[in-house]
Parts: C-alpha cells; sequence; structure tokens
C-alpha cells in the first residue's frame, strides 16, 4: 500500500462526513443554512386592508416596512393615521412612498421634492421616523435618487428585479446581497399577486437559502380574498407568516437591513 493510500484509510469518521480527505474527494457542499437569509417583509400605498396584515405579523411575532403616502391617510380604502400609529406602536417601520403615488421621472425638480419631501417632513411631523422609500411604480431614475437622498432617506426600493425559481435566466439575480452596497436602488420580488400561493411565496427564500443566503424582499399591497389583483388572499398571508416564523430565517426591518439613524428633514 502506498502512503497516499495509507492516508486515505486512515481518515476519521469526521473526515469522511466533511469528505476532505488526502484522496482528492470531492467536498460535500453544505447544508441551505437559514440563518443566512433574511427576510424583508414590505407593504404599499397604505391599503386599509393591511389591518389585516398588521395582525397577522403580530400573531407570528414579526414586523414589516410599511411605506406610506402621507396624503392617503384617512380616505376611502386607506389606513387612518390612527391604524399607522399602531403599526408604528407593535414595532413595524413606517416609511415614505410620496405624497399622492406620482409616476416621479415624469415630474419636475420642483415636482420631485414636492413629493418626497413634503410627505417626509409629513411623516415626521406626524411623528413617524421614515428612514426609508419606496419608488412609486417602482419608478426612478438619477434625478429621483438625488431628490430621495437629499430629502433625507438612507435607501430607495424598486419594485421587482428579483427572478423567479420558475425563471431560467442563468444571469438573473435571485436574491439582493444582505451587506447593501447600493441602497438607492433596492430590489424586490414581483409585486405579490392575487394567484400566489404559499409555496410560490416559500421559493424564493428556498432559492436563497440554496444559493448560500441573501436578502429576500417581498413586496405586498392589499391583503384581501377578491379586492384587488395585487392583493394577497389573507389565509395564504398567515400561511406564509406562520412558515417564515418557524423557518429559521432572520425577519428585519428594512431599515435596519440598510442602517442608518434618522436624519433630518431639510
Amino acid at each position: 500500500m502506498t502512503h497516499s493510500a495509507s492516508r486515505c484509510v486512515a481518515v476519521t469518521l469526521a473526515g469522511l462526513l466533511a469528505l476532505v480527505t488526502a484522496c482528492g474527494g470531492e467536498a460535500r457542499q453544505n447544508p441551505p443554512d437559514a440563518a443566512k437569509t433574511v427576510v424583508s417583509l414590505t407593504f404599499d400605498d397604505a391599503w386599509a386592508t393591511q389591518a389585516v396584515a398588521a395582525d397577522l405579523l403580530r400573531k407570528h411575532h414579526l414586523v414589516g416596512t410599511f411605506y406610506i403616502n402621507s396624503d392617503f391617510l384617512g380616505r376611502p380604502k386607506r389606513l387612518t393615521k390612527a391604524q399607522v400609529d399602531g403599526l408604528a406602536a407593535s414595532g413595524n417601520e413606517i416609511g415614505g412612498h410620496t405624497l399622492t403615488h406620482p409616476r416621479l421621472p415624469t415630474l419636475s425638480a420642483a415636482g420631485k421634492r414636492r413629493e418626497i419631501c413634503d410627505d417626509r417632513r409629513a411623516l415626521l411631523a406626524m411623528g413617524y421616523k421614515p428612514r426609508s422609500f419606496a419608488y412609486p411604480y417602482g419608478m426612478f431614475d438619477a434625478a429621483t435618487v438625488d431628490v430621495v437622498r437629499s430629502c433625507g432617506y438612507n435607501s430607495g426600493r424598486r419594485s421587482g428585479g428579483i427572478a423567479p425559481p420558475s425563471d431560467a435566466c442563468p444571469k438573473c439575480a435571485r436574491y439582493e446581497d444582505v451587506k447593501v452596497t447600493d441602497a438607492y436602488h433596492l430590489r424586490t420580488l414581483p409585486a405579490v399577486r392575487r394567484s400566489v400561493t404559499l409555496d410560490v411565496l416559500k421559493s424564493y427564500v428556498l432559492q436563497a437559502e440554496k444559493r448560500g443566503g441573501g436578502l429576500v424582499t417581498y413586496q405586498f399591497h392589499n391583503v384581501c380574498d377578491t379586492c384587488d389583483e395585487f392583493g394577497v388572499r389573507p389565509q395564504v398571508l398567515d400561511d406564509f407568516l406562520g412558515w417564515v416564523a418557524g423557518s429559521g430565517v432572520t425577519v428585519r426591518l428594512f431599515g435596519d437591513i440598510v442602517g442608518g439613524g434618522l436624519r433630518p428633514a431639510p
């Protein structure tokens, strides 16, 4: 028996489990590490049905980031200020989403500042701590990003940009890096629609875990059975949040993922 072969025979059981030997055997991939996967649960547009989401988050001891249009509060089918106060009191993050949800790239420089900065001032005046911003319709340009930054936000969240597991595109992004390097162009999964199933929602977390972990940001709007195409069914959301709570992944507020303190209004 050669010296090299004798080294193979002498490998310990621990070495076999690791499959790292002097014989040139291939190392087995580690199992998916849920602890390296971070989930962010975001809710846009201040829809009144998001009160259901608030109850479900509380039920499963989770928190989310709610991107609020301050001019919408108290209007028909929208959250009231008292409800948003309750969201904040429960540990949820209140972020900005403009006054009236316009297509920001179509506005003048003054229009952009009014929608973004005045909205943030209004949220601050209501007692909230808006550190995070979401672009309405996911639409932005370089000038929009500059205004978001100068108005005091630490981040800008897009809409979409992360490919679903069913997409065969080999170069498409499957998650964001948890160590954020481009805070004003942060991607999400496709906006959740009424047809989504529990398995589809779970699949985004699972595909990130298989690749070693990453940031998986969900974008919800309405929470209802039939009220809106962009609405997740309450039972599906309940089941998903229950699964997330028991999965071992970390759930964090968007502002905490990006980091940075509360900046003053300009």
